[in-house]
């Protein structure tokens, strides 16, 4: 018995280790299966996220705010120029010149809207907060590169670790001159206001711009267009005096004529006789001498518009004006002797109507 016993358990000792060891195997083989499922998707997550890192920090970079600006202004979306931009304006400037309504206005200017081309050449990056971005592009036809500061904006975070990055959108100044008296200023339609510190230097955004002087009682309606992409431009205006106002100054000057007291002046469209005294009397006529007469008269050539020139002045409502006149004297009824001279008159005008406070005339100055 003891020899069977220890013959069958030595016998049934190798059958019972097999299963014992083919468990641990199979145990084994999923600890392993199930590790390398999980580096799998541990791998795949990483991936994923490292791919939409990388897709969001290139949306949400300097580069691509650059971008997305011009492409607003390429397509005249002021709201889309302000989402990705920052306009840099000096101390002391107009608010009304930098918010989206004058971007708006300024879009309204085709060579603004005329950009293509625009490629990123380099970006350095300045610190954790700012990027130089070098730029080309074409720009109302003509080839330009620049470099833009792009700054990121702190207070503005997506998906929690991505901040907006703004354009620094550089300014113009323009310098202006003006007349006396002139109207006042406006920039692709808004007006310039009148308190500002250095009313001859408007700063603007940067790009195309329409300056204009808005029409008053002396002055026509001036404007001007000006390049400050990447300069700043310089205007002058003249000051064009308004048709109406020559021809209510000249219709002023004829009055006089009309009005003239022969009693004291020598007046036109009067006829002057020689005292009946047994003498001969005479003129002494610039450019023919001694000219005897028994009765005299001129006439004044009602064209007083064709040379008139009229100076404004630094005061309110005055200005000077003057021009050339030609005068014909008939004696006698027959002889005719012709002269050229001058006149000129001060003007006032007061809420639209015209006056004159000073004037002279002299038309026979010298012979024609």
């Amino acid at each position: 018995m003891e020899t069977i016993a220890t013959r069958v358990g030595a016998e049934s000792a190798p059958t019972d280790a097999a299963p014992q060891a083919a468990k641990r195997s199979r145990g084994g083989r999923r600890l392993l299966a199930a590790a390398l499922l999980v580096a799998v998707l541990m791998a795949a997550a990483g991936g994923a996220f490292a791919f939409a890192n990388a897709s969001l920090s290139s949306r949400y970079s300097p580069g691509r705010a650059l971008l997305d600006y011009f492409a607003a202004q390429k397509r005249g979306d002021a709201a889309g120029m302000m989402a990705n931009a920052t306009f840099l304006r000096p101390a002391g400037s107009s608010d009304d010149l930098f918010q989206r309504a004058a971007v708006a206005a300024m879009l309204q200017i085709p060579q603004n809207s005329d950009v293509s081309d625009v490629r990123i050449l380099s970006s350095t990056s300045v610190d954790s907060s700012a990027t130089n971005v070098r730029v080309s592009m074409t720009w109302a036809g003509a080839s330009r590169v620049a470099v833009y500061s792009v700054r990121k904006d702190l207070r503005e975070t997506h998906y929690l670790l991505y901040n907006t990055w703004r354009v620094e959108v550089p300014y113009a100044t323009i310098a202006i001159s003006l007349p006396n008296q002139a109207g006042l200023v406006t920039v692709d339609g808004i007006f310039v206001p009148t308190s500002s510190s250095s009313p001859n230097s408007i700063p603007a955004i940067a790009g195309f711009h329409t300056v204009a002087m808005i029409a008053t009682s002396f002055y026509e309606r001036e404007a001007k267009s000006v390049d400050g992409v990447d300069a700043n431009p310089t205007l002058t205006f003249v000051g064009s005096v308004r048709s109406d106002a020559k021809a209510a100054i000249a219709a002023m000057v004829s009055a006089w004529f009309v009005a003239c007291d022969a009693a004291k002046y020598w007046c036109p469209n009067h006829t002057y006789t020689a005292p009946n005294d047994g003498y001969r009397w005479y003129l002494t006529l610039p450019g023919y001498g001694k000219v005897y007469y028994t009765a005299y008269a001129y006439t004044i050539d009602p064209d007083l518009t064709s040379s008139m020139k009229i100076v404004v002045s630094e005061h309110l409502g005055q200005a000077k004006a003057s021009g050339t006149c030609a005068a014909t004297l008939t004696v006698d009824g027959s002889q005719t002797y012709a002269f050229t001279g001058t006149w000129s008159a001060d003007v006032t005008v007061t809420g639209g109507r015209w006056g004159n406070t000073a004037g002279a005339w002299n038309c026979t100055q010298a012979r024609a």
